[in-house]
C-alpha cells in the first residue's frame, strides 16, 4: 500500500492528490511534466517515499496488463457462445444453420 499509514493523514493525502490531478492532468489540458512534478510535490509534503510510489505504479501496470488478457478471453468466449446460439436458431434451410443436412 502506498501513501501514509495514518488514516486521517492518508485521507488528506488522497484528497490533495485528486485535486492536483484535476488541475494538472494531461487529459484535462495540463502538461505531463507539470502533472508529475505536482504529484511528486504532494508526495514529498506528506512524506511519501518515491521508491514506494514507483513500485506501486509498476505493480499496477502488471495488473492492468493481466486483466486485459482475461477480459479479451471472456469477450471471445461470449462471442462464440452467441454465434452458436444464433446458428442453432436459424431455419433449417438457411445457409450456416447448424441443423442443415444434405439429403
Amino acid at each position: 500500500m502506498s501513501g501514509p499509514r495514518d488514516p486521517a493523514l492518508r485521507s488528506r493525502w488522497v484528497r490533495q492528490r485528486r485535486r492536483t490531478a484535476a488541475a494538472h492532468h494531461p487529459d484535462r489540458g495540463g502538461d505531463t511534466e507539470s502533472y508529475l512534478s505536482a504529484l511528486a510535490a504532494v508526495d514529498r509534503a506528506f512524506g511519501v517515499d518515491e521508491a514506494v510510489q514507483r513500485e506501486a505504479a509498476a505493480n499496477l501496470q502488471v495488473h492492468v496488463r493481466h486483466s486485459w488478457r482475461g477480459s479479451r478471453m471472456r469477450v471471445s468466449r461470449r462471442a462464440r457462445r452467441v454465434a452458436r446460439t444464433v446458428r442453432s436458431r436459424l431455419p433449417r434451410s438457411f445457409p450456416g444453420a447448424r441443423r442443415t443436412t444434405e439429403i
